[in-house]
Parts: C-alpha cells; sequence; structure tokens
C-alpha cells in the first residue's frame, strides 16, 4: 500500500512539474524569508508563486506554464527585482536581490539581456545628467563660454551617451520577448525626466507614445501597461504649455487610445475606465469629457453597462448644453437667474469646501462688480444647525435640501465629490467646469 502511495505521489509531482515553470536560486542573504513571484494581468496584479528561502538561500518557485511575461520577484525584506519569465526554467544565483550587478542568471538569455540594459541604462543616465548640468553653464557663463574645446567635447559626450542605450537595444536579438519590453521600460522612465530636465525630448516622447500598438498580445503581463498611459499623460500636463493646448493634445492621444482599442472590447473598457477616473482625480475634466462623448457617440466602442453610467455625465452636462434646472427654493429655480453664475457643490464637512470658500471670498466682489457673476452654492449637508452655523457670513445664495448625496441636484449634475464647480451662462448654457476657483478666474476674467 505504501510503495502505491509513493508511486501516486511520484505521478502527481511529475505531472505539476511538467505543467509549470521554475524559477530557482540561491540568495544567502535572504536565508528564512519568505519569497513571491508576482505577474500581472493589464492594470491588475496577481500572485504567481510563494515560498520560503532554507537556511541556505535556496528556493525554487513553481508557477503556470501559460503565463509568459513579467514578474516581480520580491523578498521578505521589500527588496525586489524584477524578471523576464519567457524561459521554462530560470536560476539566479547571488548573494541579495539589491546587489543586481551580482547576480548571475542560468538558462536565461532573457534576464540576462535585460541585468545588461538596465546596467547601461543607469550609468549613462548618471553621466547624462552630469553632463547636462555642466553644458548651460560653458554656455552662458562668461568666465567659461571662451573654452569652446570643452563644450565640444560635453557637446560630443552628450551624444554618445544618447547612443550608447539606443545601441545596446539595436544589439538585442529581436525574436526575445526583452526586445519589445526594454525600449517601453526606457520610455516609460524618461518621461518624467523629459518634463522636468529635458524639455527638447517631449516632442520624441509624445510621438513615441502614438507609435505604439497598444493591442500587442505582449502589455497583458508586461506590468507596463498603467505606467506607460499615466506617464504620457503626465508629461503632457507637465509640457509647459497653456491649458488649452494641454487639453489638444491630451485629446488627441485620448483619440488614438480609442481608435487603436475600439475592436478590443474587453481591454477598450478596462482602458478606457482606468483613464476615467484618472482623469477625474487629476481634475482634468476637459479630458474626462472628451473621452466619454467620443465613447459614447462612437457606434463601433462596445461599452459596460456600469462605464456607461460614468461617462453619461458628460454627455449629458458638456460644454454647450443647458445645465438642468434645480428648485433653488419654493418661488426659485436656478433659470429665473438671468446672468452668468458659477454653480458650486460643497459641504460643511469637507475640508476642501473650506478652504475654497475662502477662496471665492477673494473672487467674489470682483466677479460681481466687473461681471456681474452670481455664485449659487447647493450644500450637501444634512444636519441644518450645522448647516446654517457653517455658511451664516455667506455673501453668496445658499440653498440645501438637506438630502445630502441623495439631493436631486446632485443627482442631476452627477456629483461625486465636493467641491465641484459649473460655470453657466444666463440662459444655464454651460461654458466649463472649472478645475478650481483659479480656472474659474481666469475663464470669468478673460472669455465672459
Amino acid at each position: 500500500m505504501k510503495k502505491n502511495i509513493f508511486i501516486f505521489t511520484a505521478i502527481i509531482i511529475s505531472f505539476l512539474q511538467s505543467t509549470a515553470q521554475t524559477l530557482e536560486g540561491q540568495l544567502k542573504q535572504h536565508a528564512g524569508q519568505t519569497i513571491t513571484l508576482t505577474g500581472f494581468d493589464y492594470y491588475e496584479s496577481f500572485e504567481l508563486a510563494k515560498t520560503t528561502v532554507d537556511s541556505l538561500g535556496n528556493f525554487s518557485l513553481n508557477y503556470s506554464k501559460t503565463y509568459n511575461g513579467m514578474g516581480i520577484l520580491q523578498t521578505q525584506d521589500n527588496t525586489s527585482l524584477v524578471v523576464v519569465l519567457t524561459e521554462p526554467t530560470i536560476k539566479i544565483q547571488g548573494t541579495t536581490l539589491r546587489d543586481l550587478d551580482s547576480l548571475k542568471f542560468e538558462n536565461s538569455i532573457e534576464n540576462q539581456n535585460l541585468k545588461e540594459i538596465a546596467s547601461t541604462y543607469n550609468s549613462t543616465n548618471q553621466a547624462y545628467s552630469a553632463w547636462r548640468f555642466l553644458q548651460p553653464k560653458y554656455q552662458k557663463e562668461k568666465a567659461l563660454r571662451e573654452q569652446k574645446k570643452v563644450m565640444s567635447i560635453i557637446n560630443k559626450e552628450l551624444f554618445r551617451l544618447e547612443q550608447a542605450n539606443q545601441n545596446k537595444l539595436n544589439s538585442i536579438d529581436k525574436n526575445l520577448y526583452v526586445y519589445w519590453f526594454a525600449p517601453l521600460r526606457k520610455l516609460i522612465n524618461d518621461m518624467p525626466q523629459s518634463a522636468k530636465n529635458y524639455t527638447e525630448r517631449i516632442a520624441q516622447n509624445i510621438q513615441a507614445f502614438r507609435n505604439i500598438d497598444l493591442n500587442n498580445k505582449h502589455f497583458k503581463t508586461s506590468g507596463l501597461f498603467k505606467d506607460l498611459l499615466e506617464g504620457h499623460y503626465m508629461l503632457l500636463e507637465n509640457m509647459g504649455q497653456p491649458l488649452d493646448s494641454v487639453y489638444k493634445q491630451m485629446n488627441i492621444s485620448t483619440k488614438y487610445i480609442i481608435d487603436h482599442l475600439k475592436y478590443n472590447e474587453t481591454l477598450l473598457n478596462k482602458v478606457s475606465e482606468a483613464l476615467f477616473n484618472y482623469f477625474e482625480k487629476r481634475s482634468l475634466f476637459e479630458v474626462s469629457e472628451f473621452l466619454s462623448v467620443a465613447l459614447l457617440n462612437d457606434n463601433q466602442c462596445t461599452l459596460e453597462e456600469n462605464l456607461i453610467q460614468k461617462l453619461e455625465r458628460y454627455r449629458k452636462l458638456k460644454v454647450g448644453v443647458t445645465a438642468p434646472d434645480i428648485q433653488l427654493s419654493n418661488n426659485q429655480k436656478l433659470s429665473d437667474i438671468k446672468t452668468s453664475k458659477l454653480l458650486v457643490f460643497g459641504a460643511s464637512w469637507c475640508p476642501t469646501c473650506k478652504d475654497d470658500a475662502l477662496t471665492l471670498l477673494g473672487y467674489y466682489d470682483a466677479w460681481k462688480t466687473q461681471k456681474n457673476i452670481a455664485v449659487i452654492y447647493i450644500s450637501l449637508d444634512t444636519d441644518k444647525a450645522t448647516f446654517e452655523e457653517a455658511y451664516k457670513h455667506a455673501p453668496w445664495q445658499m440653498y440645501c435640501d438637506f438630502k445630502g448625496w441623495d439631493s436631486q441636484a446632485a443627482k442631476d449634475y452627477f456629483v461625486d465629490g465636493t467641491p465641484t464647480y459649473f460655470l453657466l451662462d444666463a440662459n444655464n448654457t454651460i461654458l466649463v467646469r472649472p478645475n478650481s476657483l483659479m480656472h474659474a478666474d481666469v475663464w470669468i476674467k478673460h472669455k465672459l
């Protein structure tokens, strides 16, 4: 009987091994620690495998044979390493994940290439930063401008460093996963640096993004998608252009994404919802509107019901449409106020609303006397005494039905956060949804 159990167990182990890939190795400084391998599914991450490193630093992680892409190897002390999981058996030899240079990979051309690319990128970036620091000094400072030979050396070295990264990428076998992965990872790393320090690269980074095949199957398990999309919009947001120009560029990229994903229903919904939430979080309301209207008006986009409900607020409340009327009191509606108006949704319990109310006080008199702007404040308070105490000195018109988020006005305007602003003309036409009072002030001063 025992012999049969042994044979059966051996068969099961053999079967499991045949249906799994293995990442194993020896990391002496992580002996006794839990070690976890994490994989990716577009925006989500999930555990592929977990084990405990033995007393000698040995470990073995078995994960699904169908998984092909990138992973994060993380130890109990929060040391981590990005690894390529495209080969059936990968072996790592070293003392700790902290020391990338000392790590050796067996049976893994992919990880060896990734290690060399990372090493080249890190060293050249540090050197590039140092030379760029010197460049303007030799260009502008009187005591250094005459050193033409030094300036020539600086320019040549900057060019060489730029080429070094590209040459390393070009040297990779085109059949390797890392050949696809590395340039995109580099683009993600470059974008914040371009926005902050190397603005001449911005146009190149933008075009590089708009040349990407977002339907490439490798994206699913790459761990790149969220960082790539958000990094691109962060670059645009910080490109140093007027807001109108920034929004225009964002909308071009948004259309590019929609056009390339519209026939990939699952991915389109996943990306659109993530982008919508990102735009809302960053108060990029005009970009949210463009995304919403573009998706809802495109008959080739199949959208999930919960996403449609999120987007509808912008189709119903987009710039140029008549805003929903609000019953402000028994004998007055919002439409009765025949002047341009800033509609504010706030609450006494909202810290940001309190700060913004002080800012609003600073603008109010000038708006009223110079532009005849009315401020209509809809409070989402639920306690009458608290409401009256909080707003007893407010110079603008205050209204509250004490229903909180269930207020009909909040529902009609799809309000899901405070403060929320809408700038309307005398006929209740929506002019803009300001992302701040400063934004509203610019609009009122220069466009009304």
